[in-house]
């Protein structure tokens, strides 16, 4: 059978302590060569409306043994100011509504056992990510935590942070109010621990322990000048830290290492290039297509941190941190060749175990709709 499984049914067994630990067992396959992933790739075409253009974007990986999931996010988007910054918004079908789905198939058969909303485990992959960070690189004694933005990865950010740090406070800032006020009030409820509005992103981030940007902000949010010795750093995306933050760094702690990518001889495709910050494929006229930002990963200056594991996977020691005073930030990858900071180099090995760990949860419990596998079989060769 296969499980039809919605946002719900997954936030109500996929907790972030067992999104950790199938992230740590996803991330030491990928470690020692025994997962693999594409990165996300994006196919753009304009629709009627000029500012908006449909989107479909795919990433896939598979660990062995365990299973192999690709996410399939089919978006309207576009790129307009709102407070002063400008930001990427989404939607399918129309305002309001998401179409991300998830299909998770077994590794040892290739069975299709389930395919799941997708909203639900994006924040929770992401947030346990910076969460496992957080385990490696924030100080031990680590007691107040600084977030900007308060939408679902703000929420998954701050209940990972908690799950591996004992905290006393959460300071919280971002543009929107009426939002701001209503984070604090559920996080404070649902963590047990006092989670503060502030009336500036400074405010936030001053006097932290472990700072993250959460945002979907295009341009910099979080400033070099306000971090201070012995902070964490964590964020969605590398587009959030204007370039002092990356000169402030003293520790780029990773979780794997990737050598230099293969490169294939005459090897090139048509209409392949690089928009707002993803691999991509577009269709349509130069004109038409003018207004998908052209923003490529910029290599990284991060001219005085030393570069350290998070975890020897061989021997699964511990490393990260060296010093109380040291500013640490997480580069998921480290490698032979620039490349950005965020989760897109390891999101298919997120989907596939943090997928894959929901559909067993999810099993055990009996949820979902369940539907014939033989609905999704056929005799002809494909």
């Amino acid at each position: 059978m296969v499980l039809i499984l919605n946002n719900e049914e997954l936030e109500s067994v996929l907790d972030m302590g067992s999104c950790l630990d199938a992230l740590y067992q996803g991330l030491r396959a990928f470690g020692l060569g025994d997962a693999v992933r594409r990165p996300r790739i994006d196919l753009f075409t304009p629709t009627s409306r000029a500012q908006e253009f449909a989107c479909f974007s795919s990433m896939e990986g598979v660990v062995r043994g365990g299973y192999y999931a690709i996410r399939i996010k089919p978006d309207i988007v576009s790129w307009p100011v709102v407070d002063g910054l400008r930001r990427r918004i989404t939607y399918c079908y129309e305002p309001g509504y998401y179409g991300g789905m998830i299909l998770v198939f077994c590794a040892e058969n290739a069975e299709l056992v389930a395919i799941m909303n997708d909203g639900y485990v994006q924040h929770m992959r992401v947030g346990a990510t910076a969460a496992l960070g957080a385990k490696y690189l924030a100080r031990p004694d680590a007691k107040v935590v600084g977030i900007l933005g308060s939408g679902g990865m703000a929420r998954s950010f701050a209940t990972g942070f908690a799950l591996v740090r004992n905290l006393e406070r959460i300071k919280v800032y971002s543009p929107n109010r009426e939002h701001l006020l209503a984070y604090c009030e559920e996080m404070s409820r649902k963590l047990g621990i006092e989670v503060i509005p502030e009336r500036s992103a400074e405010a936030a981030i001053r006097r932290s322990d472990i700072v993250a940007s959460c945002t979907n902000a295009l341009e910099p949010v979080l400033k070099g000048e306000w971090l201070e010795p012995g902070m964490y750093v964590a964020l969605v995306s590398n587009r959030e830290l204007e370039p002092e933050v990356l000169r402030r760094v003293t520790i780029m702690g990773y979780l794997v290492f990737a050598e230099e990518p293969l490169k294939l001889a005459g090897f090139g495709d048509h209409r392949f290039e690089i928009r707002a910050g993803v691999m991509s494929y577009v269709a349509g006229q130069t004109h038409e297509t003018e207004g998908i930002p052209k923003t490529g990963q910029k290599p990284m200056d991060i001219p005085n941190a030393r570069w350290v594991p998070c975890i020897e996977w061989e021997t699964e020691k511990p490393r990260g941190r060296e010093s109380p005073k040291d500013i640490t930030l997480l580069a998921e990858v480290a490698s032979t060749f620039p490349s950005g900071l965020a989760s897109s180099s390891i999101q298919g090995v997120q989907f596939a175990s943090i997928g894959g760990r929901a559909y067993e949860l999810a099993s055990d419990r009996g949820l979902g709709m369940r539907v014939d596998l033989r609905h999704f079989l056929q005799n002809i060769p494909t």
